[in-house]
């Protein structure tokens, strides 16, 4: 008689282990390559990214187009939970994606870069456990915490009536959040659900140069929107500003701009500063007891011509032309209006283009107060300081006149000597 085939119970046991193993599928394969002190490990909630040695860690899960779909943003400490969600929460199709994981030291200098890929797929059959609870041996334990008060608070619209603590227990404020120091900034982010906007209200952290402390508004994190900086300096698009508000536009952006109602079509402004310095304001200007500076010395017009006009010629009224001025025609004219200026002070008349919303006109300007060069002939003899000037028989040109014949004539006094020829000189503006 056969004897009956005996199978040890250890057998048993290792067989029914392989035949599992065999049949299980892993849901998370790795391929790195870099610092061999980052480990990931897989849970059955999370997926592990743990280095050694480091204050702060940030990874990065990019898809194969190079597109990041998670950041965990600089967290204190040697570890980050990714729980397999994209930013928005939702959970990432099976595939191969890629991960950049970047660790600073407490100095805030890179201490480990480390690239590679992760493959996710289904997982029905891999017995994980959950993640044990994360410490990070990177930042000194803090003293014991007091004893916690537990808040009041109602599910739908959060409602709490006690104090909100965020990395401190219990809050000391109604909203009271507090981040171990180190690499990074503390804050919050509001993302627009399934677009690519994300507002980020940050304090950075002190371990960055030229912006420790400020209080930074930043869109999609590419550009600073608004900064208020240590002692009190507001920048606009800058993060140092240097004074107590400071605006900078590289766009070519007005800097200012202050409109009286909602409507904001081209022209409805009553106060632009353009990012040139160009200041354009309606209505009237009024100073206290400072008065109003300017550079230049004479107070201009702008004025239509019927001839080519340059600066320093003397003009006329056009009696051909009403509304037109032209170059002084004759001696001792009575129809003189002024000196076409160099560089007024103080501009009137300008034209608004409301087709091009600007202020660029181009018409010459007639000094009509004011010190200015003026285009003279010693016609009449030298010119002495002092000395009456009248219209030439040279159009444009002004010479000394004589006191008998000049009343009604005189566009200015001379306030420097010309012997003989032409030439040009500082004339004081003034028509009688």
């Amino acid at each position: 008689m056969r004897k009956p085939l005996r199978i040890h119970k250890t057998w048993l046991i290792a067989l029914a282990i392989t035949i599992i193993a065999l049949g299980t599928v892993i849901s998370v394969l790795v391929f790195a390559t870099g610092d061999s002190r980052l480990t990931i490990a897989p849970y059955a909630d999370v997926v592990r990214f743990q280095a050694d040695g480091v204050a702060t860690l940030q990874v990065r899960i990019f898809d194969l187009s190079g597109k990041v779909v998670w950041d965990s943003s600089i967290v204190s400490g040697g570890i980050v939970d990714w729980n397999r969600n994209n930013d928005f929460g939702e959970r990432l199709a099976y595939g191969a994606y890629i991960y950049s994981a970047q660790g600073w030291n407490a100095q805030g200098g890179l201490d480990l870069q480390k690239n590679g890929k992760l493959a996710l797929m289904p997982g029905d059959k891999v017995q994980l456990q959950a993640a044990p609870v994360a410490s990070s041996t990177s930042i000194p334990a803090t003293e014991e915490k007091p004893p916690y008060a537990p808040m009041d608070y109602s599910y739908g619209d959060l409602s709490i009536s006690g104090n909100l603590g965020i990395g401190v227990d219990p809050g000391v404020f109604p909203i009271d959040i507090r981040k171990a120091v180190g690499y990074g900034s503390l804050g919050f982010q509001i993302v627009e659900q399934n677009r690519p906007i994300v507002w980020r209200f940050e304090v950075i952290g002190n371990t960055v140069p030229g912006r420790a402390g400020n209080f930074e508004i930043t869109e999609s994190g590419v550009a600073n929107h608004f900064v208020i900086a240590p002692g009190g300096n507001i920048g606009i698009g800058t993060v140092s500003p240097s004074a107590k508000l400071e605006i900078q536009s590289s766009t070519g952006q007005d800097l200012i701009a202050a409109y009286p109602s909602f409507s904001r079509v081209a022209g409805s402004a009553v106060f632009v500063v353009k990012h040139t310095g160009e200041v354009r304001a309606d209505g009237a200007y009024y100073s206290g007891t400072g008065g109003f500076h300017t550079g230049g010395a004479d107070v201009a017009e702008r004025i239509n011509t019927s001839e080519w006009v340059d600066p320093g010629n003397v003009v006329e009224i056009d009696p051909e032309h009403p509304g037109f001025f032209r170059k002084s025609s004759s001696p001792y004219s009575t129809k003189v209006a002024g000196i076409i200026s160099t560089s007024p002070g103080v501009i009137l008349g300008n034209s608004f283009d409301e087709a091009t919303d600007d202020w660029d006109d181009n018409r010459p300007v007639l000094a009509v107060t004011g010190r200015v060069p003026c285009k003279v002939s010693a016609e009449n003899g030298p010119i002495q300081i002092g000395d009456l000037l009248v219209a030439s028989s040279t159009p444009g040109v002004a010479m000394k006149g004589s006191p008998e014949r000049a009343i009604g004539a005189v566009v200015g006094k001379a306030m420097e000597l010309l012997e003989n020829g032409e030439g040009t000189i500082v004339v004081q503006v003034m028509l009688r």
